[in-house]
């Protein structure tokens, strides 16, 4: 299994399949975020799902890694 940092920078780079991957991992997680009131809400699973593409694509990964050492 890719760590999720290796994940970011190929989905960075247009790896669609890269992309995919982390969706998949954190799907669990966006659905549960999108439960209101134990109703489902997919409006809000759809808006998540495309904010959570934008933040991959827009990731400072440099940051990231200065932030480590």
């Amino acid at each position: 299994m890719m760590e999720t940092a290796h994940l970011i920078a190929l989905s960075q780079r247009g790896d669609r399949k890269a992309e995919e991957e982390l969706i998949k991992r954190y799907e669990r997680l966006i659905n549960k975020l999108s439960i209101r009131d134990g109703a489902f809400f997919e409006d809000c699973k759809q808006n998540l799902m495309i904010e959570f593409v934008r933040c991959i694509r827009r990731f400072d990964m440099e940051r990231y890694i200065n932030r480590e050492k």
